[in-house]
């Protein structure tokens, strides 16, 4: 997928924040900022289905309508995240002006979109991930992570029709590699919590 491609999907599905602009101070005023660190891309650019529990190899006993509850399981949630270190002002060279940044750390808070509560409490996370000067990198990270939807409301979602929708609002956090100038940024995605009653045969046609 193209830089430009990207972009224009960033900009449809994305619900973007604030990028990092990094200046360098003993430079003209044409390199006064020099870095954009952004996220291109969350999930390829689609909202994210949360299914706050899978119905194991089968949602029925054999031949009935009744519910198979023993093979059923709990996942952590993760999504893909691709983020890109671009020189913010044409006239620089990026290899030799730009500095690499190294990802430490981000933090998701979920709010509701749809008055209803708030599916899971804001948590931070832990990472190490190298963006180097002109480049783009791609990695994952925890969305929605295991106990969360072993209390409530998710937990009372299980094998009913109830949905919460959400935005999902993610900072990112870390530092210049050449400077450790502290840098953050943030995106977001749509996310719906919902037990579509998915087993693990039917779960790649959703």
């Amino acid at each position: 997928m193209s830089v430009r491609k990207m972009s224009l999907v960033a900009a449809v599905m994305l619900i973007v924040g604030a990028a990092v602009m990094v200046g360098c101070d003993n430079k003209p005023d044409n390199y006064t900022t020099r870095a954009i660190v952004y996220v291109s891309y969350i999930n390829d650019g689609m909202p994210y289905l949360c299914d706050v529990l899978y119905q194991g190899d089968s949602l029925y006993y054999e031949d009935t309508f009744i519910y198979k509850f023993e093979d059923d399981f709990i996942t952590e949630d993760r999504i893909k995240i691709l983020v890109h270190n671009r020189p913010y002002n044409g006239l620089i060279e990026p290899r030799l002006s730009l500095g690499d940044f190294l990802i430490t750390g981000y933090t998701i808070e979920f709010v509701p979109t749809d008055g209803g509560p708030v599916p899971a409490r804001s948590f931070t996370g832990n990472t190490s991930v190298l963006v180097p000067a002109n480049e783009m990198v791609e990695f994952w990270i925890v969305l929605v992570p295991f106990d969360a939807k072993t209390i409530d409301p998710l937990m009372s979602m299980q094998y009913t029709n109830q949905e919460i929708y959400t935005n999902a609002r993610i900072k990112f956090t870390g530092h210049e590699v050449q400077t450790s100038r502290e840098i953050s940024f943030e995106a977001g995605i749509h996310v719906n919590f919902a037990d579509p009653l998915i087993t693990k045969s039917n779960k790649d046609d959703f």
